[in-house]
Parts: structure tokens; sequence; C-alpha cells
């Protein structure tokens, strides 16, 4: 996200309701900005990544989306295109 971006939805993460529908979305927002991040890390483009994982570019713009969240199996096959593995853990929510 970029800086200015990242501004403007701290000042709306004051809204009640802009935060309540951001916080029901959260887990897609984790998973897309994660396969992104590392996507960008490695130097590749959608296209790449989809010819590793033997598919089409639009399959990865969907699962870097993360609406609906991909499997966890897909995610598996996303993290060896760009050379990585996933490390999985659970973190207490804030209630």
């Amino acid at each position: 996200m970029g800086k200015r971006l990242q501004d403007k939805h701290k000042k709306l993460l004051s809204d009640p309701e802009y935060r309540k529908a951001y916080m029901k979305l959260e887990d897609e927002f984790t998973v897309a900005k994660a396969l992104i991040q590392a996507r960008t890390k490695a130097n590749l483009t959608q296209k790449q990544i989809a010819e590793r994982m033997g598919t089409t570019q639009s399959v990865v713009a969907r699962i870097e989306s993360g609406k609906p969240l991909p499997s966890l199996k897909s995610v598996i096959r996303y993290a060896a295109a760009v050379n990585s593995r996933i490390d999985l853990k659970l973190v207490q929510a804030n209630k």
C-alpha cells in the first residue's frame, strides 16, 4: 500500500462502519498483501508466476486478490513459484 493510501486508510479506520467492514475482510487483505509482496520480492510478474504454477495469469490475479481466499494448496504452489515456503502461524484475535 502506498504512503498516501496508508495515511488515508489509517484515517478511515476511525470511522466505526469502515473499521467494521475492514476487519471483516482483514484475512483476505493479509493473504493478498503477503502474496503480492512475495512476488515483488522475487521480481516476478503474474505471468511468470502462472508459468511456474502451470496455470494462467488470470488465475494468479485471482489468487492475489484474496477474494475469495485461495486454497492452502494454491498458496503452497504459489509459494514454490516464488521460491518460498509457507510459514503458517495463528495469532490471538483482537476483540
